[in-house]
């Protein structure tokens, strides 16, 4: 059990023993685990943003990312280490992705857009309540937030819709599948 695994444990054990109305404790952990991750991520990524002078472009990635994962949903990590991991890793990518908006840009917003008509809505059956007759909504509302990058014209939002939409294909689950069983064999 990794560090954010044992916080959440933690925390959660003493939200019980503190509060006997709370929530059943998986339910308070899983809960933490996801607020510990996503709080953990953004806050480093900040950081590192902070430092090298990037830190506005990583604020409108998070939130552009967030918004899409949202109505997008997609691939999921084994761990919620190396979910955050990963997440350190996109918010700093596309934070450092500030060039001018041209016509490889344009292409990947297109990319983007064909994909999600494809994926989107993906893999958000056993985590969102959303009922799957809004669905179609759902990749209709993710089309026409990457298309309003053509407005924007930002490599910013380009980044973070481009990754978003390769993390709802498959080829997104075979690296982390790959990824992961070489993990696990190594250990």
């Amino acid at each position: 059990m990794n560090f954010i695994d044992q916080s959440a444990e933690y925390i959660a054990k003493s939200i019980r023993n503190n509060h006997s109305g709370a929530g059943s404790e998986i339910a308070l952990k899983y809960s933490l685990i996801l607020l510990i991750n996503t709080s953990l991520s953004i806050v480093i990524s900040m950081i590192i943003c902070l430092a090298t002078g990037h830190l506005l472009q990583c604020l409108v990635g998070i939130f552009a990312y967030m918004l899409i994962r949202f109505v997008t949903g997609g691939l999921h990590m084994s761990s919620s280490l190396s979910c955050c991991l990963l997440s350190i890793i996109i918010f700093n990518s596309i934070a450092i992705t500030n060039f001018n908006y041209n016509s490889l840009f344009i292409f990947l917003d297109i990319v983007s857009i064909c994909t999600f008509y494809i994926t989107a809505p993906n893999n958000i059956q056993d985590i969102s309540k959303i009922n799957p007759k809004y669905y179609p909504i759902l990749r209709i509302l993710a089309i026409l937030i990457v298309s309003s990058n053509f407005y924007f014209q930002s490599t910013i939002l380009t980044a973070a819709f481009f990754i978003q939409a390769f993390l709802t294909t498959k080829y997104s689950y075979t690296i982390r599948d790959f990824v992961e069983r070489r993990y696990v064999y190594e250990k």
